[in-house]
């Protein structure tokens, strides 16, 4: 039995979906909106890098999630989460190759969803209250989960 492949079937490249660098196709009225939202949450995205510090390497809103509030994700030519707990697994491994080969985590937000909306809007209102550096803290180990 013989198949016929269309012509450039087979040029096309795979692209995690756990690293960041993915762009999935949208027209001139979602890039418009994920603009906006850039602008309307970067109050937020400061102030989450800033409670992370160097837990996180950047905050970013993320036009990949859908029904989640958050993501983490990995730098485009780091480790995957996979990876990193394979290597750490491993009996004669090497701390100090273990430190800057480890995956570079960025954390997604939704800006579409309630929980991300409400932060910013906390946030908003005051940048100095505990109550909001738990509720990221929270939201960023449920997205680990």
């Amino acid at each position: 039995m013989y198949f016929v492949v269309p012509k450039g079937y087979f040029d096309t490249t795979l692209i995690s979906v756990t690293k960041e660098g993915l762009e999935l196709p949208e027209d001139e009225e979602e890039k418009k909106k994920r603009e906006e939202d850039k602008v309307k949450f970067e109050s937020l995205c400061k102030a989450m890098k800033k409670i992370f510090e160097n837990k996180v390497e950047k905050v970013v809103v993320s036009d990949r999630v859908v029904e989640s509030p958050c993501c983490i994700a990995t730098a485009q030519y780091g480790w995957s989460a996979n990876m990193e707990h394979i290597m750490k697994a491993q009996a004669l491994r090497d701390t100090f190759t273990m430190g800057y080969m480890a995956a570079k985590k960025h954390l997604e937000i939704n800006p579409d969803h309630s929980i991300v909306d409400a932060l910013r809007q906390k946030t908003e209102a005051d940048k100095n209250e505990n109550a909001v550096k738990d509720l990221v803290i929270l939201l960023c180990k449920t997205a680990v989960i």
